[in-house]
């Protein structure tokens, strides 16, 4: 048996070895989760006077 039959299988079998690593971590590859939504604002009373005030400037 020749070195270089040798050598060649081990060549084609690390390719190989590297096409399914890579095909798996991109089949394998689990979904982003969503950025979480704007919070949505507080309906109510404030106490601490954050609540915004009615534009009183406006004329019907």
């Amino acid at each position: 048996m020749e070195l270089g039959s040798v050598r060649n299988k081990v060549i084609v079998a690390a390719l190989v070895a590297i096409a399914g690593g890579v095909i798996a971590f991109f089949v394998n590859k689990r979904p982003q989760p969503q950025a979480p939504a704007a919070e949505p604002p507080r309906l109510g009373y404030s106490r601490n006077g954050s609540a915004p005030t009615p534009d009183l400037t406006v004329t019907r």
